[in-house]
């Protein structure tokens, strides 16, 4: 006699409820301790690739006798009539490795893996209305600088920003700069007619060298951003609006954020941009944590 089959026992509805809803609550554990363990390592990028940059400049400060390099010079004068760029040139000599130049379309080559491109940035390039940005937190400072000095082909895609301050004008003008209370690292020579920065650049008043550098340590030499001067754009929150506050969590009302900082000494360090947007819109505002940070060199005293 041919025995009964044995019927399989099923899950019921119940039961099949019971495993999606376990599985539920696993993937709610986990989705943020996957969230954050992703932020970290775009925060570790992001500072790897500034330290990088930060040797590249002190070998070519080394390899020049001390001299800073312009953080941008506009093309038009003699000495640089085509214009200069520091990412375009670090990468030219060789003190960085990074893509340059277009693709087929005239577009900025945007690679992931090259030093100058912040994994939390976005790929848009920063166009006419860069300089507008209200706050660190502003969708602009997630942009990346192109600038095609002395050729498209030399160009760097860059989301990262030197710690520069604008000459223009004339070098006896109220424009000059720098004053005792914004005298930044870098200098970015914005010639507005001919033959200002070729003034600018052969004013010895106006050099830049690493013996203005007392302490390495505390100066800082570059930082999540991609504008190439400090400005207080009216309705902003003052020049802590140049800093790109892209990493971490929205603060301060969605102004604020985290931005990696690297010295001149080579070492790189994630701080809040809500210290600076609090102190107020005046130079002074990046002056809060001198002794520790130092933007502006008389700081350093």
């Amino acid at each position: 006699m041919r025995s009964r089959p044995r019927r399989r026992k099923a899950f019921t509805l119940v039961e099949l409820l019971v495993v999606i809803g376990i599985i539920a609550v696993l993937i709610s554990i986990l989705l943020p301790t996957l969230s954050k363990a992703r932020d970290a390592a775009k925060i570790v990028k992001c500072a790897s690739n500034m330290r990088q940059i930060a040797l590249g400049m002190i070998g070519y400060t080394n390899d020049n006798r001390g001299k800073l390099p312009p953080s941008v010079v506009n093309p038009g004068d003699k000495i640089y009539p085509k214009g200069w760029c520091w990412a375009n040139e670090l990468v030219a000599g060789r003190y960085v490795p990074a893509p340059t130049g277009t693709d087929s379309a005239g577009n900025a080559l945007l690679l992931s893996d090259s030093v100058f491109r912040c994994p939390n940035g976005l790929d848009i390039p920063f166009g006419p209305n860069g300089f507008a940005a209200l706050s660190p937190r502003d969708a602009i400072n997630q942009q990346y600088m192109f600038l095609a000095y002395p050729t498209a082909n030399d160009g760097v895609a860059s989301w990262y920003a030197l710690n520069s301050i604008t000459h223009e004008g004339t070098p006896n003008g109220s424009a000059a700069m720098p004053g005792k209370s914004n005298d930044a690292p870098f200098a970015w020579y914005n010639a507005k007619t001919a033959g200002e920065s070729d003034a600018f650049l052969k004013d010895g008043r106006f050099a830049r060298s690493m013996t203005l550098i007392r302490k390495p340590s505390q100066v800082v030499m570059a930082f999540d951003g991609n504008t190439y001067n400090w400005n207080n754009i009216p309705g902003s929150t003052g020049l802590s609006a140049r800093i790109s506050g892209r990493h971490g969590k929205a603060t301060n009302g969605t102004k604020d954020g985290m931005f990696n900082c690297a010295f001149f000494d080579g070492h790189v360090v994630l701080l809040s941009t809500e210290p600076y947007t609090r102190a107020g819109t005046g130079a002074n505002a990046l002056s809060i944590t001198k002794g520790d940070v130092v933007f502006w060199l008389h700081d350093q005293y």
